[in-house]
């Protein structure tokens, strides 16, 4: 006859077997014991099943804007799964681009600004060798916007530090006669932030058109109260992509991290360093002053993204016209110069391919000074077929870093790069944030763009490529001085480090695409 069991379910007895039975007994005991737990929807448990929710919704996402990067895309992807909730705020806040949208934006306002300086390039003077460093570049016609051609005629000064930077650009400001056009991405609120904002008010008051340009990440605080005494005398104060926290987009990627000072379209300043007292003696930077037909070029692109900023449009001669040849007395060495504003405003930022074809195409030296090291699969596998060839490959790199999670990162690179033969060295009395390259024996740039991925691929960078064999030559020379203070990373001593050591610099490696 039939019978009941536990909790109303019928079985028969005849029917019976003992591994029936066992199974059914544990079946049994697994449901009373998950009732047992009383699964009360509380706060916590919400808030992690929306968290794993958004998780899962945001992966397509990753997938669309991360195609053609595997690695990228495989990062952010861990990145989400393991961390749910902070992977959403991290890809919707940085990792997101909404680039198409932005690309447009960018390209129209170039489009419409850049088609007056054309005909406002000073007459004969581009080099008929070709680029400054290569023979020949042929880039895409939407990425080729930023590539500027190289104009012979100029005359460069190298600038070391704080102390010779600083004075320079205070001899251009006190100089200025008609305008002064600065753009810079951090300018912080100390004493040499108020100092040089004063001086700026100061031509201000004496009638001269004065335009600061400033990131809205790294120098926002600076772009309010503080630049009142500027605005309050005539000058002009501008952000550059505003963060939007109640946006669609946090726009906290895309940021200009390009340093421009043009004075009267005579006298130019492109480099590493920005406005702060951490560079008068905290910090190893160097920067580059121009005289000549270059500055037109660092004009177009501040002008550029001073009309994506503000909306005006500033094609105007008087801003170009001191640019036809070197003042008389000029300080510096003559050069060849070509500007590359690259961004993500381009499909394929030109940044990545200049710097790749630079060390493909050396045949004796790449000597590179990057405070971020950072390296991409393609620039990495550069650096070591370089070596391959024979051609002397050499990084400097910080030993004190203002950012830690980066550093490590970089570290993790260092076996591959041993291996190869490449000399990596360690700076050891500042924190080093130069950001340099000397190719051969008359190629070098100097600008803002780091060895790393946020540089190559999601910022607003400028650098200016030189051929000149004095610059080159002086350049290598204080590389040179800048290793007697450094320690060479040596293969067999760096891989008896620590295995946690090893540890956390392999997991800041995961993060690579993300930095």
């Amino acid at each position: 006859m039939p019978t009941l069991g536990v909790h109303g379910v019928e079985h028969r007895a005849s029917l019976s077997h003992p591994a029936m039975d066992s199974s059914f007994l544990r079946m049994h005991t697994l449901i009373s014991g998950l009732g047992d737990l009383n699964w009360s929807l509380n706060g916590w448990t919400a808030f992690t099943l929306v968290a794993e929710i958004l998780s899962l919704l945001t992966i397509p996402s990753v997938l669309l804007q991360r195609r053609g990067q595997s690695l990228s895309a495989l990062a952010w992807i861990l990145c989400l799964i393991g961390l749910p909730f902070f992977g959403v705020l991290l890809w919707w806040g940085l990792g997101r681009s909404h680039l198409k949208r932005k690309r447009r934006k960018r390209r129209t306002a170039r489009l419409t600004v850049t088609k007056g300086f054309v005909t406002l390039r000073p007459p004969g003077v581009e080099d008929e060798g070709g680029a400054a460093l290569f023979p020949a570049l042929r880039f895409p016609e939407e990425d080729a916007g930023g590539i500027f051609p190289a104009v012979k005629g100029n005359r460069a000064r190298l600038l070391v530090d704080g102390a010779q930077t600083y004075t320079a650009l205070q001899e251009m400001i006190l100089s200025a006669r008609h305008h002064a056009h600065l753009l810079f991405y951090i300018w912080q609120k100390d004493a040499t932030g108020r100092y040089f904002r004063d001086l700026l008010a100061e031509r201000a008051r004496a009638g001269v058109q004065v335009r600061v340009l400033l990131d809205a990440m790294g120098a926002g605080g600076a772009a309010g109260r503080f630049m009142d005494p500027l605005r309050e005398a005539g000058g002009r104060v501008a952000v550059f992509m505003p963060t939007r926290y109640l946006r669609r987009s946090l726009s906290l990627n895309f940021r200009n991290h390009r340093k421009i000072a043009v004075v009267d379209g005579r006298f130019g300043y492109t480099g590493g360093l920005n406005i702060g007292d951490e560079y008068m003696g905290e910090w190893r930077d160097m920067g580059l002053r121009l005289a000549g037909p270059a500055v037109s070029q660092l004009q177009e692109v501040f002008l550029d993204d001073w009309y994506f900023a503000t909306g005006e449009a500033c094609a105007d001669p008087a801003y170009f016209e001191g640019a036809a040849a070197p003042p008389g007395g000029a300080e510096g060495v003559a050069a060849t110069c070509a500007m590359l504003a690259g961004g993500p405003d381009t499909i394929d930022n030109p940044t990545l391919d200049t710097f790749f074809m630079g060390i493909t195409m050396s045949s004796e030296r790449v000597w590179i000074t990057t405070p971020y090291l950072a390296p991409s699969p393609d620039v990495l596998t550069a650096l070591r077929t370089a070596s391959y060839r024979g051609v002397d490959v050499r990084l400097l790199v910080p030993r004190r870093s203002d950012s830690r999670l980066v550093q490590l990162a970089g570290r993790s690179f260092y076996p591959a790069l041993l291996r190869a033969g490449v000399r990596v060295y360690e700076y050891l009395p500042a924190v080093l944030h130069g950001k340099t390259w000397i190719f051969d024996r008359e190629h070098l740039a100097i600008g803002s763009a780091n060895l790393d991925n946020r540089s190559f691929k999601l910022n607003f960078e400028i650098t200016c490529f030189l051929r000149s064999a004095e610059a080159a030559a002086e350049m290598a020379a204080l590389y040179e001085r800048d290793l007697a203070h450094a320690e060479e990373i040596l293969f067999d001593p760096f891989e008896r480090r620590g295995t946690w050591t090893q540890i956390k610099e392999s997991a800041a490696n995961l993060l690579g695409p993300l930095l």
